[in-house]
C-alpha cells in the first residue's frame, strides 16, 4: 500500500509538508527551513547540498529576486516504519520576478524522513524535474509574459494599420495623453500637439503604406521597451517616396491597454 503507518504519524508528516509549502508560498525562509534536519541533504538537477546551513543558502539564492510564489503539492505515497518514513511528493510551483517573468516547474520528490526528539524532519530529498519553463535571460530581445508581448505587437500593427489607412483617430489612440514623438524635426509632446503634427504631415499625403516589424519587446510589469523596424511608402503631392526607419519605444499599460509613451524615430534610408 502507498500509505502505511500510524494515522497520527501520517497526519504529522502531512502537516510538515503543508508547513513547508506555506513557508515557500510566503517566501518565509525560517518557516520553510524548519522542515529540514540539521544534517539533511537536498538534491536536484541544479544542485546537491548537505546541511541546513547550505540548504538555507540555496533557498536565499533561488529566492533572491522572487516577489511571489505559487506552490501546489500532492503526496502520492507515504510509508512509515517506526521512526523512519519514505514519501513521494508531486510539486508544481511558479516563481514570479519583479519584471513580470516566471520560472514554472513541475517535478517529483522522493523523500526520507525521520522522527527525532518527538517530531518529523526531512532528512534526504531527491527532486526529479518533469518539465519547466524558465524566465527569459537578462539580454533576451523578447522578454516578459507572452500575452503582454503579443498585446504590444498588436499595438504596433494597429499603429501601422492606422497609418496606412490615414486614420487619425485610431493612430492617436495608440498614444498616451502625455506622449512624446521624437524625430529629426524635434519632439512633439502631448496628444494635442500630436494631432496638429498629423494634420501637417497628412495634408499633402495622397496615400501611405506602412509596415512594422518588432525587433525587440521587453516587458517589466506595467512598462515596456521595444524596437520596431518600419517601412513606409508614401505618395506626397503625386511623388512616391520610400523610407526605411526604426522606432525606439517606451510603452505603458493603462486601464488594461498598452500605449506608446515615447517613440523615437531613427531614419535608416530615405529614397
Amino acid at each position: 500500500m502507498p500509505f502505511t503507518g500510524p494515522e497520527s504519524d501520517r497526519l504529522a508528516i502531512r502537516e510538515l509538508y503543508e508547513g513547508y509549502a506555506d513557508g515557500a508560498a510566503r517566501i518565509d525562509r525560517e518557516a520553510w527551513l524548519a522542515a529540514y534536519a540539521d544534517d539533511a541533504r537536498w538534491r536536484s538537477p541544479y544542485f546537491d547540498v548537505a546541511g541546513a546551513v547550505a540548504i538555507g543558502t540555496t533557498f536565499d539564492q533561488i529566492m533572491a529576486d522572487v516577489v511571489d510564489v505559487t506552490i501546489d503539492i500532492r503526496i502520492g505515497a507515504l510509508e512509515i516504519e517506526g521512526d523512519e518514513a519514505t514519501a513521494r511528493l508531486y510539486q508544481t510551483e511558479s516563481l514570479l520576478y519583479a519584471d513580470g517573468s516566471t520560472w514554472d516547474l513541475t517535478g517529483r520528490y522522493e523523500d526520507l524522513l525521520e522522527r527525532r526528539a518527538g517530531r518529523w524532519w526531512f532528512v534526504d530529498r531527491t527532486y526529479t524535474l518533469k518539465r519547466e519553463v524558465r524566465p527569459d535571460p537578462p539580454d533576451a530581445a523578447f522578454a516578459g509574459p507572452a500575452h503582454e508581448r503579443m498585446a504590444i505587437r498588436d499595438l504596433m500593427e494597429t499603429y501601422a494599420d492606422a497609418s496606412s489607412r490615414m486614420d487619425k483617430r485610431q493612430w492617436l489612440d495608440c498614444w498616451t495623453e502625455d506622449c512624446v514623438w521624437s524625430t529629426s524635426a524635434g519632439d512633439v509632446i502631448g496628444k494635442a500637439a500630436l494631432s496638429d503634427r498629423w494634420d501637417q504631415l497628412f495634408a499633402a499625403m495622397d496615400a501611405m503604406a506602412f509596415f512594422a516589424m518588432p525587433g525587440s519587446i521587453r516587458v517589466a510589469g506595467q512598462t515596456a521597451t521595444a524596437r520596431c523596424h518600419v517601412r513606409e511608402i508614401a505618395r506626397i503631392r503625386g511623388t512616391v517616396q520610400k523610407f526605411s526607419a526604426r522606432y525606439d519605444d517606451e510603452l505603458v499599460k493603462q486601464d488594461g491597454r498598452w500605449r506608446f509613451a515615447r517613440r523615437a524615430y531613427v531614419m535608416n534610408i530615405a529614397e
